[in-house]
């Protein structure tokens, strides 16, 4: 006798969580459908039936764990922004994470429907609710109406990437500060 193989919500999530655990475990560079199905003891016919590919697959399981929360209104800029900026840190202090996006982005770039779902699921929900939140302190008279919110997550995210990946610096608090701090001191310098 045998038994049906897993399916459903619940059988997707675990193998989710298994492409995770396997990440962390191998790296991304040795990450495999077969690995993560053995982790999460399914078939490759299953990953294969909702993912068409291990790209797929993770970038699914790590849209499922990156922090993409709305910013809630405080009525303080400065807050907020710092709740956006902690966000990013967050979403990049485990190595796995940190390490896995950037490669997998560049794997992705050859396919671009694959490309455009993960941003799809992985990133424009994220810098939507912080573009709210900046674009709430520029409504407060806070920010100047020029400013160009796409680049001012990039200059976030980017450092944050680069201290993360390259140079070893670190993601504290004072970091936190100095990256909401550069947005309000050049807003003040743009509007002198």
């Amino acid at each position: 006798m045998t038994t049906a193989e897993p399916s459903g919500p619940r059988a997707a999530s675990r193998i989710r969580q298994s492409a995770r655990e396997v990440l962390a475990e191998r790296g991304y560079a040795d990450l495999t459908v077969e690995a993560v199905a053995a982790k999460a003891g399914v078939g490759k016919s299953t990953i294969y039936r909702w993912w068409p590919n291990r790209e797929a697959l993770l970038a699914d399981a790590l849209a499922e764990i990156f922090k993409g929360d709305e910013i809630p209104d405080l009525g303080d800029t400065q807050a907020e922004l710092r709740l956006a900026v902690d966000m990013t840190i967050d979403n990049y202090a485990d190595a796995d994470l940190a390490i896995a996006v950037p490669a997998l982005a560049a794997d992705l770039a050859r396919s671009p429907e694959l490309l455009a779902s993960f941003r799809e699921t992985f990133l424009l929900r994220k810098r939507d609710n912080i573009a709210v939140a900046l674009r709430r302190g520029i409504d407060r008279g806070d920010l100047p109406a020029a400013l160009d919110t796409g680049l001012v997550q990039d200059l976030w995210a980017g450092t944050i990437l680069y201290r993360r990946l390259l140079s070893g610096s670190p993601l504290d608090d004072q970091l936190a500060e100095r990256l909401v701090r550069l947005v309000f001191d050049a807003s003040a310098t743009l509007s002198s």
